[in-house]
C-alpha cells in the first residue's frame, strides 16, 4: 500500500460507474474512452495513474504540460491539451499533444494550420462550442458554428476529429442535459447530414459524466474523481 493507491481505487470505481451508465442506455463502456486531467496535479499522480490503465492523460496549459512529459517521457501515453489555448503557444501544443480539445475560435484554427503546414503535420482538433453562451467559457456559439464550420474542415493541416462542450455551472440536472442533448443533435447532423466523419463527442466532467454517457458523450474529461483523495471520500 502506497499513499497513491488511492488513485487506482478512483480509477476502478470511475470504470464500475462508466460501465453501469452505458449498459442502462444499451451502450458499450468500451466505447467511452476517458482523458484523466491532471492540471494542478504531480507528476508522482500521473504515474500512478499510468501504472492503474489509464492511458490518455490532459493538461490545461502548455507549460506545465512540457515539464510533466519530460519528466515522465519513461511511460507511453497521449497527452491531450484540453485547456483553453493562446495563439502565441501554438507551436509548442502542436508537437507536444496528441489532440487539442479546444478549438473554439475561427483565428485559432487558421493559426494552427499555418504553423502546422510550416511544421509539416497535421493536428488532430476537437471544436469547442460554448451551447450554455456563459460568458466565462469559451467556444463556438451555435449559430455562430454553423455559419463557419467548413472553413474550419476545409483547412489542409486539421482534422478535426469532433466537437467538444463543458457543461454549464449549475446544480440543475435538466439544464446540463439540454445543453448535453444540444451537442449530441449537431454531432449527428454532421455526421448524418453533412456527412462529415468525426468520432469524438466530448462531453463530461467529474460532475455531470453520468448524464453525459446518457446523451451520447465518447470521450470524458476527469480530473478530481479520479486525481483527489477528497473527492473520493465524499464518494
Amino acid at each position: 500500500m502506497t499513499e497513491l493507491d488511492f488513485i487506482k481505487r478512483n480509477w476502478e470505481r470511475v470504470l464500475e460507474r462508466i460501465k453501469e451508465t452505458a449498459e442502462k442506455r444499451g451502450r458499450k463502456s468500451e466505447e467511452i474512452e476517458v482523458v484523466a486531467v491532471a492540471k494542478g496535479f504531480p507528476p508522482e499522480y500521473i504515474r500512478e495513474a499510468i501504472n492503474a490503465g489509464i492511458t490518455k492523460i490532459g493538461e490545461n496549459r502548455v507549460q506545465e504540460a512540457e515539464k510533466k512529459i519530460s519528466q515522465l517521457k519513461d511511460l507511453t501515453c497521449e497527452w491531450h491539451m484540453v485547456g483553453h489555448l493562446q495563439k502565441n503557444k501554438v507551436k509548442k501544443a502542436i508537437k507536444l499533444f496528441s489532440l487539442i480539445h479546444s478549438l473554439d475560435r475561427l483565428e485559432l484554427a487558421y493559426e494552427i494550420d499555418k504553423i502546422a503546414q510550416r511544421e509539416n503535420l497535421q493536428v488532430k482538433v476537437l471544436i469547442q462550442l460554448n451551447l450554455s453562451q456563459e460568458p466565462t467559457k469559451h467556444g463556438f456559439i451555435e449559430t455562430e458554428f454553423w455559419k463557419l464550420y467548413d472553413k474550419i474542415f476545409e483547412l489542409k493541416n486539421i482534422k478535426v476529429m469532433g466537437l467538444m462542450t463543458i457543461g454549464p455551472l449549475t446544480d440543475d440536472k435538466s439544464e446540463i442535459r439540454k445543453v448535453f442533448k444540444k451537442l449530441y443533435n449537431i454531432w449527428d447532423r454532421l455526421r448524418t447530414e453533412v456527412k462529415i466523419d468525426i468520432p469524438y463527442l466530448s462531453m463530461g466532467m467529474s460532475e455531470d459524466f453520468d448524464i453525459a454517457i446518457e446523451e451520447g458523450a465518447n470521450l470524458l474529461r476527469l480530473g478530481r474523481i479520479i486525481f483527489s483523495k477528497e473527492f473520493e471520500v465524499r464518494r
